[in-house]
C-alpha cells in the first residue's frame, strides 16, 4: 500500500514514517515537502492514502488536496496539523477528509486509523472487482453489443488478459461439482492475495459453462500482479490432480480492448480441444494451441478424442464406437508420427475422462483395443441404466423465476442441484434456445419495466429490486434491451397513460 507524507518539516515526515512502518512493516511511504510536491505524487503513484500538514509555504495542504483528490480519487486524504482551528477543520470536512489529527500524533491513533485505510482500500477495490465483473459477463454473454461507445480509453500500460479454466472428469455430476467449487474458492482466495488497486479481477462463467479469471491492469505494477496470480493458479490446478479429474488453464495474450478479448476468447475455446495433446493440469497459451493446430495429423487426433469422450458422456454407444474406431485406424496409420509424449498425453485425458486403462509405452495395440472394449461398458451401462433423470432445465427456470432479484448466478445455481455449469449451461441452451445469462437478463428487464411504470419507483429502486447493486450497469443493459433509458421509459409511459386518460 503506497502511503504518502506531507509536511515542511523533515523531523514530522521521519517521526510519523517511523510509526506507520513500526505498525505495518510492507508499506510504501513517499514524502513530500509542499503541496505542489504531493500534487505530483498523487498523480504519479495514485496512493491510497495522504497524511497532509495544513500550513506549508506555498500551497497550503488544503489547497494542495482540493488540486490533488481529482487526479487520485481514491486516495484518502488526512490532516495533520498542530492547530485545533474549528475553520480547519470545516474545510477539512468539506474536502472529504477522512481524518484530522493534531500533533503530536499518537501511535495508538495512527494504528487505529492504518486499520480503517487499509478496510476502505480493501472496499474501493472489491467495488471495482464487482462493477468489472459485471461488464465482463455482459460482454460474454452478449447482454451489450456497442462496446466501443460504452468502454473507457485505454490508458498507457494498461491492458486486458484473461485465464480460461477446463475440467476433464470422469467423476459423477456431484462429484465434479464439488472439485469445481474448491478449485474456485481457492482461486478466489488467491485473488484476494494479489488484489491491487490498479487491478481489477473478475471469476466468472462463460456462456459454455467454464470458469475464466479476467484482470485488467492500469499499470506495469497491475501486470506484474495479474502475472504472478496466474501463476499461483497454475499451481492450484496441478495440486488439485487426481485420477479422475484434472484441471486445465489455457491464457489469453495481451488486449487492449474487451472487443479484442472477446476475439480471443472465442479463438482460445475453438482450440481448447487441443490440450489433450499438450498434457492436463499444465497452463497452455495462444501460441502453444496454434502450434498444435498447425500439425493437421496431431489436430484431427485430437478433434476424434474430444468427439469420442462427449459421445460417452452421453451415453451414445454407436456415436462412440464410431469415432473411436475413426481415431483407431487414424492413430495406426500415423503411429510412427505421434511421438510418444503426446501419445501418453492423450492417454492421461482418455483416463481422466472416462477411465480408459493408461498406455504402457510398449503396449499401444493393447491399448488401442481397450478403447474399443469400453464401448461394450457403455452398451451394458445404457441397457441397464433406468430413465430417472430430474427436469434439471424446468427446475431451473422455477428457481430463476424465484429468486431473479438475488445476486443469482449460473455457478450458484449449478451448486443448488449439485452438477457442474458446464452441464447445467449446455442443457440448458439445448432447451431453452438461450443462455442461461441472457434469460435471467430478459427476465429481469420485464420485471423492471413493470416497476418503472408505478410513479413512485425511482431508477435505483427497480434496479435494486430485479437484482442489480449497481445502477450504472443496469442503466446499460436497460438500454440494450429496451432500446432507450429506464429514465425515458418512464417519462414516455407517463406520457402515453396521460394521454390515455385524457382520451376517456
Amino acid at each position: 500500500m503506497n502511503i504518502v507524507i506531507t509536511d515542511d518539516e523533515q523531523l514530522a515526515r521521519e517521526a510519523l514514517s517511523i510509526m506507520l512502518l513500526e505498525i505495518c512493516p510492507d508499506l510504501h511511504i513517499y514524502e513530500a515537502r509542499n503541496g505542489k510536491e504531493l500534487i505530483q505524487l498523487a498523480e504519479r503513484i495514485k496512493p491510497e492514502a495522504a497524511f497532509v500538514d495544513i500550513r506549508m509555504p506555498g500551497k497550503s495542504g488544503l489547497e494542495a488536496i482540493q488540486e490533488a483528490a481529482p487526479l487520485s480519487p481514491d486516495t484518502q486524504w488526512i490532516i495533520v496539523t498542530g492547530f485545533a482551528d474549528f475553520e480547519y477543520a470545516k474545510e477539512a470536512l468539506r474536502l472529504r477528509a477522512m481524518e484530522y489529527l493534531l500533533k503530536p500524533v499518537d501511535i495508538q491513533d495512527i494504528r487505529v486509523l492504518l486499520a480503517k485505510i487499509q478496510q476502505t482500500a480493501f472496499l474501493q477495490i472489491s467495488e471495482k472487482n464487482k462493477l468489472f465483473e459485471s461488464d465482463m459477463l455482459s460482454l460474454f454473454h452478449g447482454l451489450i453489443r456497442d462496446w466501443e461507445e460504452i468502454e473507457p480509453a485505454p490508458k498507457p500500460y494498461s491492458g486486458i488478459r484473461c485465464q480460461i479454466i477446463y475440467m476433464d472428469s470422469c467423476y459423477s455430476e456431484t462429484e465434479k461439482s464439488a472439485a469445481i467449487k474448491l478449485l474456485i474458492s481457492a482461486i478466489r482466495s488467491a485473488m484476494s492475495r494479489y488484489s491491487h488497486k490498479d487491478l481489477e479481477l473478475a471469476t466468472l462463467i462463460l456462456p459454455s459453462g467454464d470458469w475464466a479469471v479476467v484482470g485488467k491492469y492500469q499499470t506495469s505494477q497491475g501486470a506484474e500482479q495479474l502475472e504472478q496470480l496466474f501463476s499461483a493458479h497454475a499451481e492450484l490446478v496441478q495440486q488439485a490432480e487426481e485420477p479422475g479429474q484434472a484441471f486445465t488453464l489455457v491464457q489469453s495474450g495481451e488486449c487492449d480492448s474487451y472487443i479484442s478479448l472477446l476475439a480471443e476468447v472465442n479463438m482460445l475455446h475453438k482450440l481448447s480441444y487441443l490440450r489433450c495433446s499438450l498434457g492436463i493440469s499444465h497452463s497452455w497459451t495462444q501460441a502453444d494451441l496454434l502450434a498444435v493446430e498447425s500439425q493437421p495429423m496431431i489436430s484431427q487426433l485430437c478433434h476424434l478424442l474430444n468427439k469420442a469422450v462427449d459421445e460417452y458422456h452421453r451415453a451414445q454407444y454407436v456415436g462412440y464406437m464410431d469415432t473411436i474406431e475413426q481415431f483407431v485406424k487414424y492413430y495406426s496409420e500415423q503411429c510412427n508420427s505421434v511421438s510418444l509424449e503426446t501419445s501418453l498425453a492423450f492417454s492421461r485425458f482418455l483416463n481422466c475422462s472416462i477411465q480408459a486403462p493408461v498406455l504402457i509405452p510398449t503396449g499401444e495395440a493393447e491399448w488401442l483395443q481397450s478403447l474399443k472394449g469400453l464401448g461394450v461398458h457403455l452398451l451394458d451401462k445404457k441397457i441397464r441404466q433406468v430413465d430417472t433423470k430430474p427436469d434439471l432445465v424446468g427446475k431451473t427456470i422455477a428457481y430463476i423465476e424465484k429468486h431473479y432479484a438475488g445476486d443469482l448466478t449460473l455457478g450458484r445455481t449449478a451448486e443448488e442441484f449439485s452438477v457442474t455449469p458446464n452441464h447445467l449451461s449446455s442443457q440448458f441452451h439445448k432447451r431453452t434456445g438461450t443462455t442461461f445469462m441472457q434469460y435471467v437478463t430478459k427476465l429481469r428487464m420485464l420485471k423492471a419495466q413493470e416497476l418503472l411504470s408505478d410513479p413512485m419507483v425511482q431508477v435505483q429502486q427497480a434496479a435494486e429490486q430485479v437484482g442489480y447493486f449497481s445502477t450504472r450497469h443496469f442503466t446499460k443493459l436497460f438500454k440494450e434491451f429496451v432500446g432507450c433509458y429506464p429514465s425515458e421509459y418512464k417519462k414516455n409511459y407517463k406520457k402515453v397513460e396521460s394521454e390515455s386518460s385524457s382520451k376517456l
